[in-house]
């Protein structure tokens, strides 16, 4: 049997309403993620990342073949061996040690300055600075890094 109109008109506002509280219930809920979605948007838009991405996907086949083409040469596969290298160096340190040297250096470099004036180092200073467990466990290092360069590796990647 037919529905009425009135009753068809009835059970569509009742769900446009529905839809309504639960766009409602989504804004309240997650107000501030949505405003940094569309700040990281607006952003996006306003550095132009967009115009850049649109430009690269409407030339992707030239896109590609100049990529590709600048791959091959000799020192951008050498760029890219050493740059994964240096992802492996640095995704094996612990990351609390890799910060602890990072402020080390920055402190030192700081402090540079003001060790010009004490004047050269002699042997017996540094035969004293030696003597220092985190200065010796230091030069070891130095060492290692050093025998690397000649010596194989035990390891096997």
């Amino acid at each position: 049997m037919a529905k009425m109109i009135e009753e068809i008109e009835s059970n569509v506002q009742a769900e446009t309403t529905d839809e309504s509280l639960d766009l409602a219930m989504l804004l309240t809920k997650h107000g501030e993620e949505i405003d940094s979605l569309l700040d990281l948007v607006k952003s996006a838009r306003e550095s132009g990342i967009f115009t850049f991405l649109k430009a690269l996907f409407e030339n992707k086949g030239d896109s590609m073949s100049e990529i590709s083409s600048e791959l091959v040469k000799p020192q951008n596969i050498r760029f890219v061996r050493n740059l994964m290298s240096i992802y492996t160096l640095l995704s094996n340190i612990d990351p609390d040690t890799v910060r602890k040297f990072m402020l080390n250096l920055a402190n030192a470099v700081d402090k540079s300055p003001t060790m010009k004036n004490k004047g050269p180092m002699g042997l017996m200073a540094l035969r004293s600075n030696m003597k220092d467990p985190d200065v010796t466990v230091g030069f070891r290092v130095l060492f290692e890094v050093a025998k690397g360069f000649t010596k194989p590796s035990d390891k096997k990647e």
